[in-house]
């Protein structure tokens, strides 16, 4: 398994609410059959600014790199190719412009309308001004369909958003003030549309977001410390809130602290837990998943109730996903050698759009 984690070398906590060590991550998305399907191709892109949205997105698919290395293969099914037994696929999708608001106003300002040098203003004048103020949001749904089969592998919806506001000057006038003449707002109703500009600045959004979504990636990760102790024999030591705070800048110390805690208090689920932290900021996440495994049921026992409380529980259910994760990520990275031979595709963008 790729991985180089070392505590040497590692951020300490960054200015956070959440104390724990910070390490370098490799994070798989949930959206499995997606980051499986590295073999794809972009199809049609329907709604407002499609042609250029399908440009956008091969791009995103075309830089889309983990540990240095491009991810997806570019394919051209309309030009005949045809995947020899590996998983491929073609994103197309739909584009709808959710809400697009505008309102005028006026208000007044003054300007210099006549200098007698560089920064030197002879005479001001209030200047009325006719403002337009706009918002648009859109939404983008892509679905992933899986050649030969026309499964789809992947749908989500993203949203984006753009505003912009520009004033033109009216006329002049004597006495300075500042007031609005209020306005109207109004949304897709009566054949009024949003410029092209926001519609395609709010779709550049979601391209980034849907990257997230589909491919691996490099990242800071936080294993994180809880806090507060359960055990009250544990919570009165002070050496439980001295580990707490020194991992924000001593993380060997802390995680120093926290073996000699594990040794005297066994049990208790809070310093098995933050042990485990350290445990999973160095890359044993088998250790780590061991020890939050055993906080979560030494919390179920303290709480009377058999249900291990919520902090546990979710940094248990948090590393099962993320080990998963990677033995997904040294499966799918052992056949890039098969992957990488195909022929990638330069992405085009098509500017004029629709």
């Amino acid at each position: 398994m790729k991985q180089v984690f070392a505590w040497l070398g590692l951020a300490a906590l960054a200015a956070c609410s959440t104390p724990g060590i910070d390490y370098s991550a490799r994070i798989v998305p949930p959206h499995t059959a997606a980051v499986e399907t590295r073999l794809v191709d972009v199809g049609d892109f329907q709604g407002p600014g499609g042609n250029w949205y399908e440009g956008r997105f091969e791009a995103m698919l075309a830089s889309a790199t983990f540990d240095g290395a491009p991810w997806f293969s570019l394919a051209r099914y309309s030009d005949g190719y045809v995947p020899d037994g590996q998983r491929a696929g073609i994103y197309e999708g739909i584009i709808d412009i959710v809400e697009y608001e505008a309102e005028e106003y006026t208000h007044t300002v003054s300007k210099c309308v006549e200098w007698d040098g560089l920064f030197d203003c002879e005479h001001r004048e209030d200047v009325e001004e006719l403002c337009l103020r706009e918002e648009v949001e859109v939404s983008v749904t892509p679905r992933l369909i899986e050649y030969g089969t026309g499964r789809i592998l992947f749908s989500d919806t993203y949203f984006g958003s753009s505003a912009n506001e520009s004033c033109d000057e009216v006329y002049r006038h004597a006495r300075r003030g500042r007031h609005n003449h209020g306005g109207w707002s109004y949304g897709l109703i009566g054949g009024v549309e949003p410029p092209r500009e926001m519609v395609l600045d709010a779709l550049a959004d979601t391209v980034s977001q849907i990257r997230l979504d589909i491919a691996p990636r490099n990242a800071r990760m936080r294993a994180t410390f809880v806090d507060e102790a359960i055990d009250p024999v544990v919570r009165a030591d002070p050496r439980f809130e001295q580990a707490v705070k020194s991992g924000r800048d001593n993380p060997y110390g802390s995680c120093a602290s926290w073996r000699e805690l594990k040794v005297e208090y066994p049990e208790a689920p809070a310093v098995s837990h933050n042990l485990g932290a350290c445990y999973e900021s160095s890359g044993d996440f088998m250790g780590a998943h061991t020890l939050y495994a055993e906080a979560a049921e030494q919390s179920a026992a303290m709480s009377g109730t058999g249900t291990p409380m919520k902090a546990f529980s979710q940094a248990l259910a948090r590393m099962s996903s993320y080990r998963t994760g990677l033995q997904l990520i040294d499966r799918l990275t052992s056949q890039d050698s098969e992957w990488l031979s195909v022929p990638a595709s330069a992405p085009q963008q098509d500017e004029a759009g629709s």
